[in-house]
């Protein structure tokens, strides 16, 4: 059964007459494309489901992707024109992914039904990955893992943060990654105090923190991970060393617990707990960690506030951190499948 199938069934079991996707990640899933595809994807409860693009979209566009049609858009003409032009007849209930309120109301009036936006059909779909969507995460999380453990072993003093992260960037396109799956951070020193720090032209120097954050994107699907480490001697005892012990720590509690059926609040507090007793956990700054797949961040989240359970077939990370300002940082992730046995960890990058 295709996802487009699948998601006709769901529409019929909640009477919904059409599903219109907006979120790029949500049309490349429902297609099943292994190239980047956006537009506007109408999906009706039965019958043919649309993919509005408009001419720039379509440049060397076939008129079908997957069994799906492909709507070349006029020149100029809106997605939402187009579907007031495609829609299916007899329409009484519309729901969106994503959409304004303003443009709700509009389409309401215009089409005479309701519409909802919001949807999270498509979105529960996500959470399980099937096993051609785990091998495309894990030859992603391969590729991310190869590279840092090469940028880091060549790493060397004089050498800028940026110079670090380009060289980062185009390692894994030789090595077959579409891109990075989002801005490469490498922070050395006292701007790993910064858990979105930007790459900068800092120099490298003895005994300075370096936290490199980076993964790959491969035929649209994600990893990601984080390494921290000093460069030259790492001195036990130090500020560097008590973080990064810490973080590795809270790090393997989580991973303890990662199991089917288990709350991702209660892995977070579990991380919490461990950093409380290095006396961190106030340096704390985000949630342990989240979904990862078409997107670099989707559910489910692994925060305090979450109340989702974790099932087999979640990709997720587990990404502890502190940030001490003034003195640096520490973050220590990786990319794990969810399994029956228990987490399975995908970047294997080494941590020293």
């Amino acid at each position: 059964m295709s996802r487009i199938e699948r998601i006709q069934n769901s529409l019929s079991k909640t009477g919904i007459d059409l599903l219109v996707l907006r979120e790029q990640g949500n049309i490349i899933y429902a297609v099943d494309s292994e190239q980047p595809v956006s537009g506007m994807l109408l999906i009706p409860r039965s019958g043919e489901a649309r993919l509005l693009v408009t001419l720039l979209e379509s440049v060397n566009m076939s008129s079908t992707l997957n069994g799906v049609r492909v709507v070349k858009l006029d020149r100029g003409e809106g997605y939402l024109q187009g579907l007031l032009k495609e829609k299916p007849t007899g329409l009484r209930y519309v729901e969106f992914d994503s959409l304004e309120m303003h443009e709700a109301l509009r389409l309401e009036k215009e089409l005479c039904v309701l519409v909802k936006t919001g949807s999270r059909i498509v979105r529960e779909m996500r959470l399980v990955k099937d096993a051609r969507e785990i091998d495309k995460v894990k030859k992603a999380a391969e590729i991310a893992s190869q590279t840092v453990c090469e940028i880091t072993s060549r790493l060397g003093e004089g050498a800028a943060e940026v110079e670090v992260a380009r060289e980062y960037d185009s390692q894994i396109v030789l090595k077959g990654a579409f891109k990075p799956a989002f801005e490469t951070i490498v922070a050395f020193g006292e701007n790993s105090s910064n858990p979105h720090s930007t790459p900068s032209l800092r120099r490298l120097k003895k005994g300075d923190i370096v936290l490199i954050d980076a993964g790959a994107d491969y035929f649209n699907y994600k990893s990601d991970l984080t390494r921290t480490m000093v460069y030259g001697e790492r001195l036990e005892g130090s500020d560097a060393a008590r973080m990064i012990e810490a973080v590795e720590e809270a790090k393997k509690a989580a991973e303890r617990k990662a199991f089917p059926g288990v709350k991702a609040c209660e892995i977070d507090r579990l991380a919490c707990e461990v950093l409380e007793e290095y006396g961190l956990g106030k340096y704390f700054a985000h949630g342990l960690g989240h979904g990862v797949g078409i997107d670099i961040h989707e559910p489910p989240s692994i925060s305090p506030s979450s109340t989702e359970e974790l099932k087999a077939g979640n990709i997720i990370t587990i990404e502890p951190g502190v940030y001490v300002p003034g003195v640096g940082g520490a973050r220590v992730e990786d990319t794990y499948l969810i399994t029956d046995s228990g987490p399975l960890k995908l970047t294997l990058a080494s941590y020293k």
